[in-house]
């Protein structure tokens, strides 16, 4: 079977976060679950922006707790403490009015995990035991280009549940090849089951952080957090062979890419497609492709 990605566009932010959770609500399973995490983007310090915006999370909570009542913590690690974050962006009082958890994730546990750094060599990096001990994850963020690997949707969100207090996230920018290469090593072993994009507003040119505003109004959702963001990454007008760590998660079979092979439900490709200038750096972002990078994925 096709997978599911709900495209929707016209509304409010809320309105299409609503609408979209609502047209893949069957593919939403959470029954037995007990645990469930929601990541959320902080990756600027001020600027809202580059961050998910709280009135998407309003949006999900509201949808979530319809038919689910158990545990839901929200969490993100920055490089100041998170709960100056939660504050700045709108988040106070999310925490009472869902029964939710607002986490820094810079004060949890965390697993080891083993990636590579510029000479293939080993490198280890912590990542939040918060994220690997939840039963089901969802990513929320907003669609950005960036510095390192072309674009940042939800499979890059959740992979970066990383140590910020001890550098880890500093450590993935070791090159291009690399750098995607590790980003596809976490987002095969830590993928959200539900990935959100609030395209409401989106930024290009030079994000993650300091990019330009995009007037897009779209939200997109699925189970397949591979196809949301290969139809993402599509519609902002890249080409996913350019996006290196969402060609090796489909070329290894983790999810689906081409367009034709999701069922999209909603709007259209053609209603929503809106050109993204590219980072600066995106041409030599281009040269990810390395043949050692590649026999260690197994192309």
């Amino acid at each position: 079977m096709k997978p599911r990605v709900a495209l929707t566009r016209g509304g409010s932010r809320a309105q299409n976060i609503d609408s979209a959770l609502r047209l893949i609500k069957d593919d939403i399973i959470l029954k037995g679950k007990k645990n469930v995490l929601v990541k959320v983007n902080f990756t600027s310090r001020d600027n809202q922006l580059g961050a998910t915006n709280a009135e998407a999370v309003r949006a999900l909570l509201k949808f979530l707790r319809e038919f689910y009542k158990g545990k839901i913590t929200i969490g993100e690690s920055t490089n100041i403490p998170a709960e100056v974050r939660y504050e700045r962006f709108g988040y106070k009082g999310m925490d009472k009015e869902f029964n939710v958890e607002l986490v820094d994730l810079n004060l949890g546990q965390w697993e080891i995990v083993d990636l590579y750094d510029a000479e293939l060599g080993n490198m280890k990096v912590h990542f939040s035991k918060a994220v690997v001990d939840s039963d089901y994850r969802i990513s929320i963020g907003p669609p950005k280009t960036h510095d390192m690997v072309g674009v940042t949707l939800s499979l890059k969100n959740m992979a970066m549940a990383l140590r910020n207090a001890g550098g880890d996230k500093r450590k993935l920018r070791q090159g291009y090849p690399v750098h995607t290469l590790d980003l596809y090593l976490l987002a095969k072993a830590y993928p959200p089951q539900l990935g959100i994009i609030d395209g409401y507003l989106g930024m290009d040119g030079d994000g993650p952080v300091t990019g330009d505003p995009v007037e897009w109004g779209v939200a997109i959702a699925s189970t397949d957090p591979v196809a949301a963001d290969c139809l993402a990454a599509q519609l902002m007008g890249f080409h996913i062979t350019d996006i290196g760590y969402l060609w090796y998660l489909q070329e290894k079979g983790l999810g689906v890419c081409d367009v034709k092979d999701m069922e999209i439900v909603g709007s259209t490709f053609k209603e929503c497609y809106r050109r993204f200038r590219p980072h600066p750096v995106y041409n030599e972002q281009k040269e990810w492709r390395n043949e050692a990078v590649d026999k260690i994925v197994g192309i």
